[in-house]
């Protein structure tokens, strides 16, 4: 879906890059993972194997997340754990799908020169998609 970024208020707009900016650390840090292993993690033909999307196996873990992201979810009410897992979901297969950008993992096997080039390791910083809109 296109962005009209004219429609947006100027906050707006400011999320907006903060968003990209996001994603874009993100895919930073898988592509040097993944630049680090030459592939994919086997973890990840497992999920691509498994035909049911909606692993309900739970694995407690113990995370520290930023407090905006917590006031966040807790503001939509009851459920808010589910739904961070389900927006995490939501970019797992988003990315497993190649709508998120970046190159394919088997480009790290059998093309890792030309990755290199075009993915160059270079850390993304907060406010990079702002100064350029």
């Amino acid at each position: 879906m296109p962005v009209n970024l004219s429609g947006m208020t100027k906050t707006e707009r400011l999320n907006y890059s903060f968003g990209i900016d996001a994603l874009r650390m993100i895919e930073t840090d898988i592509h040097d993972r993944l630049w680090d292993m030459r592939g994919c993690p086997p973890e990840w033909h497992e999920i691509a194997q498994d035909t049911d999307r909606r692993d309900a196996k739970r694995m407690r873990v113990t995370l520290s997340l930023d407090a905006d992201v917590v006031r966040f979810f807790k503001a939509l009410g009851p459920g808010y754990q589910p739904r961070m897992n389900r927006v995490l979901r939501a970019f797992m297969h988003m990315r497993l799908a190649k709508v998120v950008q970046g190159p394919d993992v088997n480009d790290y096997v059998l093309r890792p020169e030309e990755v290199e080039r075009a993915y160059a390791r270079r850390r993304e910083e907060w406010g990079d998609t702002e100064a350029g809109l």
